[in-house]
């Protein structure tokens, strides 16, 4: 049995620090979040990869489970994404509904230019606006 109360056998080694524990904790991947009728409108940020897409992922589904069919993400703030973060998109487009990506970051353009699965998406209604 294991007795230590240190969680860095399960934490990753990017966040943990010299004694184990996490230094800093993550930004949270969901930013902001807000409904408009059947409009989920959320804004995203820090680094979006299959490490950390489930908490995107899990209200994704939630809100489809409750009827949403458009989603408007800002993902102006994003400093690195893999397929996971496009995966999570095509799996909110894979029941018919709506996507518009109203902000991209650098991060998030060259994903999608890189990727096959960006070719998918680009077909969404997109008025990108940077920042900074």
């Amino acid at each position: 049995m294991n007795t230590t109360a240190s969680p860095s056998h399960i934490l990753p080694t990017s966040i943990r620090s010299g004694r184990g524990v996490a230094a800093q904790p993550p930004l949270p991947v969901v930013a902001a979040c807000r409904t408009e009728g059947t409009t989920l409108q959320i804004a995203v940020q820090g680094e979006i990869d299959h490490f950390t897409v489930a908490p995107l992922s899990a209200l994704l589904a939630s809100a489809a489970a409750f009827g949403h069919t458009r989603l408007v993400v800002d993902a102006s703030r994003v400093t690195f994404c893999d397929s996971g973060f496009v995966n999570a998109l095509l799996a909110w487009r894979r029941g018919g509904r709506r996507l518009e990506l109203a902000g991209a970051s650098a991060a998030v353009d060259r994903l999608l230019a890189a990727s096959r699965s960006g070719a998918l998406l680009a077909g969404t209604a997109r008025e990108v606006t940077r920042r900074g």
